[in-house]
């Protein structure tokens, strides 16, 4: 067996993406880890006060693991669990909460089993960061996480140039043709021959993209010093979200209760 599917070997990185109990005082988990991706791992006696791994296993902390695996078992199992990073203040407000949940979600969507996910791994634990921070606005953190994802994945809206053709996109006030099945902001070319082919293409508002732009843009430091109006930031959160379901297709479960994320 390989190093890279058996963690047995060495401690690794890891964040608890979901975690459900087992029996009477054990969890299982999902976690997420630079090297070998989503793994699946049993904590024996997870709940009990005298074992080493009692409040350990809590949700956002960065962790360093060692488990094993067996070739007849489904779950790997953990043999060492260390704290790494807590991030006690996700837990304290609720709106940092959610979005840190969320952040789970989509790694757990995004990740891989058993293949190496390092870019993952960095991307979640800088967004718990920031977020852990208290400098950045939530909402700011979310949205621009969601951007981060999306170019990491090849799947960044067009926001400047259009999306079918490539050409620059016209710089004029007002609204601008936008496509989530055509990957963004579209020419008034091709707009017009979308419309013509009868295929259904809405808009937005060009600041909308623009405020986009400069937040799939900014650095960690950057977005610490970035403060949006409370309207417009709602607005760029609905587009975003609902670019990244349409390609993840799926809706996230935890941001249903979002009504700031819902489709308009």
């Amino acid at each position: 067996m390989s190093e890279r599917s058996d963690g047995a070997r060495r401690l690794q990185p890891g964040l608890c993406l979901r975690r459900f109990p087992f029996g009477e005082s054990s969890l299982v988990l999902h976690v997420l880890t630079p090297d070998s991706g989503r793994v699946a791992l049993l904590a024996k006696g997870a709940h009990r006060p005298s074992s080493g791994y009692f409040a350990v296993f809590d949700l956002f902390d960065t962790l360093e693991l060692r488990w094993s695996k067996r070739a007849s078992a489904e779950l790997g199992l953990v043999t060492r669990a260390l704290l790494r990073t807590r991030r006690p203040a996700l837990a304290g407000d609720l709106e940092r909460y959610r979005i840190a949940l969320g952040l789970l979600e989509l790694a757990h969507l995004c990740a891989r089993e058993e293949h190496e996910e390092r870019a993952l791994f960095a991307w979640l634990e800088g967004a718990l960061d920031l977020l852990q921070g208290g400098r950045a606005l939530p909402g700011v953190v979310a949205v621009a996480a969601d951007l981060a994802l999306l170019r990491q994945c090849g799947l960044a809206p067009a926001l400047s140039i259009c999306a079918s053709c490539g050409a620059r996109a016209e710089e004029r006030a007002g609204r601008v043709a936008f496509s989530a099945a055509l990957g963004g902001r579209l020419c008034r070319a091709c707009a017009a021959a979308e419309r013509g082919g009868k295929r259904v293409s809405g808009s937005l508002s060009l600041n909308v993209l623009r405020v986009a732009e400069s937040l799939m843009e900014a650095t960690p430091t950057m977005l610490e010093h970035t403060h949006i109006e409370a309207g417009m930031l709602g607005s760029v959160r609905a587009f975003v979200a609902t670019f990244l379901e349409h390609h993840l297709e799926t809706r996230l479960r935890s941001r249903m209760a979002d009504s700031t994320l819902r489709r308009r």
